[in-house]
């Protein structure tokens, strides 16, 4: 319930007054927060144990996608 709140006051918004990541993350649920704190934690291990050239690779591919994600969204207008 405070997420959909909080999106739609970001949605009128300016840029500066919108709600950081770190906002909305606040205003969840404590057991939320502890679900995203293991996933992070998780996903940092799970990087770690990649060699320093698959960590590249990875997130050359993930640039590349994040960069194709935002063009699509620019084409449309948005």
């Amino acid at each position: 319930m405070v997420r959909w709140r909080m999106v739609a006051r970001a949605a009128d918004a300016s840029p500066s007054e919108r709600p950081t990541i770190e906002a909305l993350i606040e205003a969840l649920d404590p057991e939320v927060r502890a679900a995203i704190d293991d996933v992070d934690r998780t996903l940092i291990a799970l990087a770690l144990q990649q060699s320093p050239w698959d960590r590249l690779r990875s997130a050359s591919r993930m640039a590349q996608t994040l960069a194709r994600i935002g063009d699509a969204i620019a084409s449309q207008g948005g």
